[in-house]
């Protein structure tokens, strides 16, 4: 700083645990350089120290912040989460079908209550055994309940009431179980294995990548099932659906593994854990296939088992029929209540209880658009239709009064019915056109990044699935008004569907989450922000989502325990993300470290390989060392591919982890205001101090520290940051932009000046710097261009010109003067209307030229078959003109005096000499007489064949087909409708055109054409003609 002002800041920084990684980003200054300066800040506010308030933040470096910090450079968390130690555990036994409770069948018509498609559930006994997915427990039907025990152990019973609810995991826990320990950086190249050592190759590759290779998953469980290792394969799939547990379709084929065992009560626990949070259609019909398989109809005297099945049925469609393919579903519920015991139609109460739950179904049944509306309207309307008769007694029956008011009835029950049935069916064939090229897949891929192989693939499923909750959204059911339930239900249901494809894509939870929060749906917008996390750790915004959602939901009170408690809730969600991200560095460094390590192996082998080969004796000592320049060269080329890629996601990383505690900041000054460094309560100064002290941040976090403590708190203790800052991050030009413009805001124009010569003189000592020191310039001219002297202003550009001779003088000049976008010095005011602003005219086809001096188009012309091919030469015989016809010349636009002067002008053109071979003429034959002057500018006009992408039609084909259809000139020639059995009479024979009638044309020399001079075809010429055009 100039004066005493800036020497007064540098003596009182004293903020205490800055650490060297602070520097380790983007800064070029040397360790040692920034110790000794740190020492000479600390030996000069050590005499200053007792006259500091406590309030002040200390920016000075210790011993300590040099040296006791090292163990956070490879992006260590200080407090190590183990591996899966925060994994929820799954629940064996709940039961939502006891046989004794009739409670839960609920037959409304398409309403799924909020309880059903909650995402969080009730638990209470846990194993260890397993995790649940999500990080959520679920409650889940216990199906020891409702399969009779035939001899096997019986499972636990469980005292969870379904009413209760667990609390949503923190995100620490629920992102623990997909969470791997970070490597060393000096990890080396793991050793290659051995070809046919398939598991072992499996199991790499799955641990390197346990995210982005499903392949790997899949293919290590079905060798492990082909050597019959089902122990290993049961392992395999609980490691997989602790990183994917929504992958319904690897659920299926996991129960489908314990049903060839015959292990009953294993697959009871599967479902259990997976049933009502995935709402899979397939998942859902191996639950029923599970049911009937061990509630036997046929052996069922007091009827338990049936009413069981009916309970699974219904709790299944209240879960998965609202799937446009449940149509399957709903027609086996149908058949299954059709052959329950009892009479349609009949008169005690098992009759009309029968009765009274298939009307139900049905109805239910047809307002759901499914692939099965149709017909099951159909049905619909024949059993209310079919109850006519049989509804009423006997004596009923003679009495057509009553007769027609049961018909009555009936075609009421189908009119109030229909609106609905009508909404689905055409609601089914939109829906199919928005799903056309939908994949329906619960096996997630990781998002490619832009231009890279799939990413195109990729958002066109996930536009897809935009536009089919979009469809919901706008409601073409018509249920908001009347069936809000029902309407957040199918809502809800797609976006479950749409998130176990894109599992990996964060704004969709966040869009799911949102539109929970905005329908009362409170505890299932909290379960999709959990579950968010838990899929994508590193996701900021999901993060942030919570974090707003956790600090608007909190009271804010008074005292320092309130705003401890508060202010732990509110960092949770920011110290997760940040956990994720700085392991990221690291899994970063050390996946730079392998493959550095592999390209050195691959070339010290091949190396070996020829130095061990036999040499020709004309082999010489230059070529072996032109042969290992040549690869060491290419060795280096690749290891330097290697490191800028890892640089770039290294930076973008740090620069993702500087913003997280950007957001941090701002947070806790909201809840815990100013706060302290190494306070019960920290606020913004204690997690500013924090984050310096972790490391792996840019010059953005001092930025923003500055502001916030100019604009909220301190002035002083603003300047003290930037300054600190500005020696922390001498090369970075944005930070020193950020200063300077926080200088010329709070005019000190003086302290703006030496910061830009201290920035500029520090990036201009290094030619690949220079090129930094652009921007500061830029902004530094416009600064002293409006608010500087003229030879401040020269001096300046002088400087530019010399550090950038390549920039054009003139630009500079002309940027003084530019205001709001605006250049005046590039305005061209109009002088004279009448010289400078003269119309563009096209010149007239008259003249033989246009605009771009274009020669003539020439059009070939084809005879047309409204007029007779010239039978003698007469014409040219009688020593006028010769006719030229139309299609020879070129064909002018022109109407009235001008294009008749264009014609006459041809035609007074002398003929063009006969060509001659051998003294010889060579005859010529005439020209077909052309189309009308319209007809040829109209194809003139219309671009070529070649120019049309889509399907081209056969000129010859068409041709036929309007030469070959019989067209009937009077209604005795149309055929007779055919009366009685037996086959239509035969169309009568094609009769020949009648004669046109003659016309008058203007031109007398033309011959009327008649239709049998063609004989019915049209020449080849015209045919020619066509395809031309086409």
């Amino acid at each position: 700083m100039a004066t005493a002002s800036g020497e007064e800041y540098a003596n009182s920084l004293s903020y205490n645990g800055i650490s060297n990684e602070e520097t380790d980003q983007t800064t070029t200054i040397s360790p040692s350089d920034a110790v000794a300066y740190d020492r000479q800040s600390l030996s000069r506010s050590m005499s200053r120290a007792s006259s500091q308030s406590t309030d002040d933040i200390k920016i000075t470096t210790t011993s300590h912040e040099t040296n006791g910090n090292t163990n956070h450079h490879n992006g260590e968390v200080g407090d190590d989460r183990q591996l899966g130690g925060g994994s929820a555990q799954f629940m064996e036994n709940t039961s939502l079908l006891d046989p004794v409770s009739d409670s839960n069948v609920n037959v409304s018509t398409n309403v799924l209550s909020s309880d059903n498609v909650s995402i969080q559930n009730d638990v209470q006994d846990k194993s260890p055994l397993h995790t649940a997915q999500n990080g959520i427990i679920n409650t889940v039907p216990n199906l020891a309940a409702v399969i009779p025990d035939t001899g096997a152990s019986a499972h636990t019973e469980s005292t969870a009431k379904p009413s209760e609810t667990l609390p949503v995991p923190s995100a620490t826990e629920a992102s623990s179980a997909t969470k791997t320990m970070p490597q060393t950086p000096g990890t080396p190249a793991p050793r290659s294995r051995l070809p046919n050592d398939t598991i072992g190759i499996l199991e790499d590759r799955i641990k390197e990548d346990p995210r982005g290779d499903l392949q790997a998953w899949l293919s290590l469980v079905e060798e492990h099932k082909k050597r019959g290792k089902k122990d290993e394969a049961r392992k395999v799939y609980e490691r997989f659906i602790s990183v994917f547990p929504a992958a319904a379709e690897v659920w299926v084929a996991y129960i489908q593994l314990e049903n060839e065992s015959g292990d009953r009560h294993a697959t009871d626990r599967i479902l259990d854990r997976v049933l009502l949070s995935t709402p899979y259609l397939p998942l859902w019909s191996t639950y029923l296939d599970h049911i009937r398989r061990y509630n036997n109809l046929t052996t069922d005297a007091d009827g338990q088992a049936r009413q069981i099945i009916h309970r699974a049925y219904d709790i299944a469609l209240k879960h998965v029929g609202l799937d446009k393919e449940s149509g399957k579903l709903w027609q086996d519920y149908v058949n299954f209540i059709k052959a329950a015991p009892g009479t349609i139609g009949g008169s005690n109460w098992q009759d009309q209880q029968k009765m009274d739950s298939l009307r139900e179904v049905y109805r239910r049944a047809v307002s759901v658009p499914h692939q099965f509306t149709n017909l099951l309207w159909k049905e619909y309307d024949g059993f209310e239709m079919s109850l006519n008769k049989t509804t009423v007694s006997p004596k009923a029956l003679n009495d057509d009064r009553k007769d027609a008011d049961t018909r009555y009835q009936a075609r009421k029950f189908l009119q109030d019915q229909s609106p609905a049935y009508m909404s689905a069916r055409s609601s089914y064939i939109e829906l199919q056109n928005i799903t056309r090229n939908l994949r329906r897949t619960s096996l997630p891929i990781l998002p490619p990044a832009p231009g890279f192989a799939g990413d195109v693939e990729y958002m066109e499923q996930l536009n897809i699935w935009k536009r089919w909750i979009q469809w919901e959204k706008d409601d073409p059911l018509v249920l908001k008004q009347d069936e809000i339930a029902s309407y957040r239900a199918r809502v809800g249901f797609v976006y479950k569907h749409a998130l176990m494809a894109m599992r990996f894509w964060p704004e969709l939870w966040c869009d799911a989450s949102d539109f929970c929060f905005t329908n009362e749906m409170e505890s299932e917008g909290s379960a999709f922000l959990a579950q968010g996390i838990a899929a994508n750790p590193e996701s900021c915004l999901l993060a942030f989502k919570q974090a707003d959602r956790i600090e608007y939901s909190t009271a804010n009170e008074n005292g320092d325990n309130s705003a401890l408690s508060r202010g732990n809730a509110v960092r949770e969600p920011y110290k997760n993300v940040l956990d994720t991200l700085y392991d990221l560095i690291s899994k970063v460094k050390n996946r730079e470290t392998q493959e550095i390590a592999r390209i050195e192996a691959t070339f010290v082998a091949s190396s070996e390989s020829l130095a061990n080969g036999d040499k020709d004796e004309d082999d010489n000592d230059v070529n072996d060392q032109d042969e290992d320049d040549r690869k060491e060269k290419q060795k280096k080329e690749q290891i330097e591919a290697v490191k800028s890629a890892h640089v770039a996601q290294t930076t973008l990383l740090t620069k993702t982890i500087s913003h997280v505690w950007i957001a941090l900041m701002r947070a806790m000054r909201r809840v815990q205001g100013k706060g302290k460094v190494n306070d019960v309560v920290p606020g913004l100064r204690g997690t500013f101090s924090d984050a310096r002290k972790r490391g792996r941040i840019n010059s953005d976090v001092y930025v923003a520290a500055a502001l916030i403590e100019f604009h909220c708190y301190d002035v002083e203790t603003g300047k003290k940051i930037f300054e600190r800052g500005l020696k922390l991050f001498p090369e970075d030009e944005a930070f020193a932009l950020e200063y300077i413009k926080h200088l010329v805001a709070n005019n000190d124009h003086t302290n703006a000046r030496v910061v830009f010569e201290t920035a500029v003189n520090k990036l201009a000592q290094k030619p690949e710097t220079l090129v930094k020191a652009k921007p500061l310039y830029a902004y530094f001219h416009s600064f002293e261009s409006q608010y500087g002297e003229l030879t401040q202003i020269m001096k300046l550009e002088k400087r530019m010109r010399d550090l950038f001779p390549d920039d054009p003088t003139l630009a500079a000049f002309s940027r003084r003067f530019v205001e709001k976008g605006f250049d005046p010095t590039e305005a061209r005011p109009i002088i004279s209307p009448a010289a400078q602003t003269k119309p563009k005219v096209i010149q007239s086809i008259e003249n033989g030229t246009t605009e771009t001096d274009s020669p003539p188009r020439v059009i070939q012309t084809a005879p047309s078959p409204k007029r007779p091919l010239p039978l003698d030469d007469s014409d040219t015989d009688s020593g006028r003109p010769p006719k030229i016809a139309r299609g020879t010349r070129e064909v002018s636009p022109l109407k009235g005096a001008a294009g008749r002067r264009l014609d006459q002008q041809k035609r007074n053109q002398p003929p063009q000499p006969m060509p001659q071979i051998n003294s010889h003429p060579i005859p010529v034959t005439p020209l077909p007489p052309p189309l009308p002057r319209d007809v040829m500018f109209l194809l003139s006009i219309i671009p070529k064949a070649e120019t049309y992408h889509a399907t081209k039609f056969n000129p010859e084909a068409l041709v036929k087909l309007i030469r070959e259809t019989h067209i009937p000139t009077h209604i005795s020639q149309l055929p007779h409708p055919p009366a009685g059995r037996g086959p239509p009479p035969q169309p009568p024979p094609p009769q020949p055109m009648p004669m046109p009638m003659p016309q008058y044309q203007q031109n007398p020399p033309m011959q009327q054409m008649h239709h049998a001079q063609y004989g019915g075809q049209y020449p080849g010429v015209y045919l020619q003609f066509l395809s031309s055009i086409s």
